[in-house]
């Protein structure tokens, strides 16, 4: 009976112990997948934010159709290389692809593929030829561990210019399952050697008379000892804080980066490129307002006082603008003195708000009172609401800031230039 009893706690403890050391390696490497995929699912939508702003897809189409390049694809074609190389430990690959019938185009890559190279259809590409030459829609999937995502980039026209294929690495390698295979089996080392000293516990109290077995477990106490680590879950502690560490570190760093692709560097409003990108969405408000504006006698403030007194007129002029702004409101410098406020979403009441304080604040001067040379802001408004024509409404808008900077050059005696 002793010996029967001796054995089913013994294997009941081996059993125990094994099971739960088990299912708590199982558990720790699901719950390290989870995160790791959900890290390089967000890592690539970031990675895809900043190629669709960088990258213009009107310009794009053009260099595949006269197949020469210039300065501006250069600049396109360093931003994204700089980009990866800051960002090579999960950004693997950026390309820009047109596909066609036979095969595909680079017209960007980070890959070491030059302007005009062909990529061929491999067995997966193959699989979704259609939807590649269509242009269309947007996917992901995962080949030996890295996440590939297509996107389609399309014109102002809505032609397709191709594919943007980011590709990025699985956060944690092989090697990082290996330091969870060998922590996981030192973990189950030492519970085996606790089990044995337990169980070696109890024969001395309750199975005296067995003295013969208990000597002949002390070889397996003597080999647990000796395998012993010690700080072994510490370390795999330290480990996972530094992973989340190194995550939040990334996600600020290519914040900073999508901010700065889309904001104007000196007044911190969108630039053209966040316009361009937006644009589909602004044709397609139920209601929306345009107003365009101007510094006027800005080329002679730069001429005659230098460029840093032109420069603190814009910066003026666009912190006035950005008063008026709502939640659902946007301001664009579309150029060296041009800005573009578009109201979405907006009733008469709204617009009459700001388009009346801009009247009434009419001449706004820019410029300090001691400068000699005067720099006023020109506007000009439309409004649409329903079915519009987009184009239409910005020609309106900037014909009247036009009216609006000529009758501002008469009252304040500015030249005409």
């Amino acid at each position: 009976m002793a010996k029967s009893v001796q054995k089913n706690i013994s294997v009941a403890t081996v059993l125990t112990m094994s099971a739960f050391v088990i299912t708590g390696f199982f558990f720790s490497v699901f719950c390290i997948d989870r995160i790791s995929r959900g890290y390089q699912k967000s890592m690539a939508d970031t990675v895809m934010a900043f190629a669709d702003a960088v990258i213009d897809a009107d310009d794009a189409r053009d260099f595949l159709t006269t197949r020469s390049t210039g300065k501006s694809y250069d600049f396109v074609n360093k931003k994204l290389s700089d980009f990866q190389s800051d960002n090579k430990s999960f950004v693997r690959r950026i390309s820009l692809v047109s596909f066609s019938n036979m095969s595909g185009t680079y017209i960007y890559d980070t890959g070491g593929e030059d302007f005009g190279d062909t990529l061929e259809y491999d067995r997966y590409m193959g699989s979704i030829k259609t939807d590649l030459i269509s242009g269309r829609n947007s996917w992901s999937a995962m080949r030996n561990n890295v996440l590939c995502v297509f996107q389609p980039l399309r014109t102002v026209d809505d032609q397709t210019a191709g594919y943007i294929i980011i590709e990025v690495e699985e956060p944690f390698t092989k090697g990082y399952f290996l330091f969870m295979v060998i922590v996981n089996g030192i973990i189950f080392i030492v519970g085996i050697a606790f089990a044995v000293i337990l169980i070696i516990y109890m024969w001395r109290k309750l199975f005296r008379p067995l003295r013969s077995l208990i000597e002949a477990t002390k070889n397996f106490v003597d080999v647990a000892e000796n395998d012993s680590k010690g700080s072994e879950i510490e370390q795999l502690e330290k480990s996972v804080r530094k992973m989340f560490i190194d995550i939040n570190s990334g996600a600020e760093n290519l914040s900073k980066a999508i901010y700065d692709a889309n904001h104007d560097g000196m007044t911190q409003a969108l630039n053209k490129r966040c316009y361009q990108s937006m644009e589909q969405m602004f044709r397609e408000c139920s209601s929306i307002c345009v107003i365009y504006f101007d510094v006027n006698n800005l080329k002679t403030m730069n001429d005659t006082l230098g460029h840093e007194k032109g420069d603190i007129v814009i910066k003026r002029a666009s912190e006035y603008i950005k008063e008026f702004l709502s939640p659902s409101d946007y301001c664009f410098r579309m150029g060296g003195d041009e800005f573009l406020m578009i109201m979405t979403e907006c009733t008469f009441r709204d617009i009459d708000r700001v388009v009346s304080r801009i009247e009434s604040d009419a001449p706004f001067i820019l410029n300090r009172d001691s400068d000699p040379v005067k720099c006023a802001l020109s506007f000009g408004y439309a409004y649409a609401k329903g079915s519009y024509s987009y184009e239409e409404l910005l020609t309106e808008a900037e014909e009247k800031m036009y009216a609006k900077k000529t009758e501002l050059k008469q009252l304040l005696n500015m030249p005409e230039r």
